[in-house]
């Protein structure tokens, strides 16, 4: 059965059993890493508001230390969420298949290689570049 949470915020998910999330479509890996972020942010480890503010790199250094975040993650966080321009998500298999597909390359330094002439517009790139996979594939674009 699942459980109506109401607004989804760090109580509502600090509180929330894993049986509860579970039965929301929640796998057993995602309730541990929702629930280290959500307590992160209610013990004020880190503050959501102030990541705005903050570096590419200060954003990176704070978010890798939370069970569950890795690179891809913040990545993805720094281009949606912050909005920022310079970044381009390596560990997303699309980003590099297409990269290797349209440039040639074999290996991770040639893509970043690559990668680096778009600077500092690399999260452009990061969009074009999805969107070519897509398109490739004839699977729907991505609208933003």
């Amino acid at each position: 059965m699942k459980l109506f949470l109401g607004e989804i915020t760090p109580t509502t998910i600090s509180k929330a059993s894993s049986e509860d999330l579970n039965a929301n479509s929640v796998s057993r890996q995602k309730v541990i890493y929702l629930k280290a972020l959500s307590n992160a942010i209610l013990e004020k480890e880190i503050d959501l508001q102030t990541l705005s503010l903050k570096s590419s790199d200060e954003v990176r250094k704070e978010l890798i230390k939370i069970k569950g975040i890795g690179n891809w993650t913040i990545d993805v966080y720094l281009m949606f969420s912050l909005h920022k321009e310079n970044v381009i998500p390596l560990g997303d298999i699309a980003i590099k298949n297409t990269i290797k597909e349209l440039y040639s390359c074999s290996s991770d330094e040639q893509i970043l290689e690559v990668s680096n002439k778009w600077k500092p517009y690399r999260t452009m790139a990061s969009f074009f570049l999805w969107h070519y996979y897509l398109e490739k594939r004839n699977r729907k674009p991505l609208v933003y």
